[in-house]
């Protein structure tokens, strides 16, 4: 009888853990390849097809799948150092969740870094 009324506490407990690591885990490497992806456009040089595709290495390495990358502004030739740059990447949590999104179902994580131009 205990069992019986302990058991969805302790699923819903478990489940609800996954979960949240889950979310956890896309949030960290939205942050890593926003970051990573910023210091590439950001650089003497850099540019945004080489930022985005950044970006999406590492969102690749870490199975983040649906992921958007904007690069504002655009780079151009005649942007100036001192420009800040910012790298936004978003992803929803339905399609990069390990099993159903019970919890973290319908949302769209978005990380964003912004660094100035060299």
């Amino acid at each position: 009888m205990e069992f019986a009324l302990c058991l969805p506490l302790l699923m819903l407990l478990v489940f609800g853990s996954i979960e949240a690591a889950n979310a956890i885990y896309l949030r960290q490497a939205m942050t890593i390849a926003a970051y990573e992806s910023v210091q590439v456009a950001s650089a003497f040089g850099g540019t945004e097809p080489e930022a985005i595709a950044r970006a999406e290495e590492i969102l690749a390495t870490f199975n983040v799948s649906n992921a958007t990358i904007e690069v504002q502004p655009k780079i151009t030739a005649n942007i100036k150092g001192g420009t800040p740059i910012t790298v936004t990447v978003e992803a929803p949590t339905n399609s990069n969740s390990l099993g159903p999104a019970w919890f973290f179902s319908d949302l769209t994580f978005r990380r964003q870094f912004t660094m100035l131009r060299l």
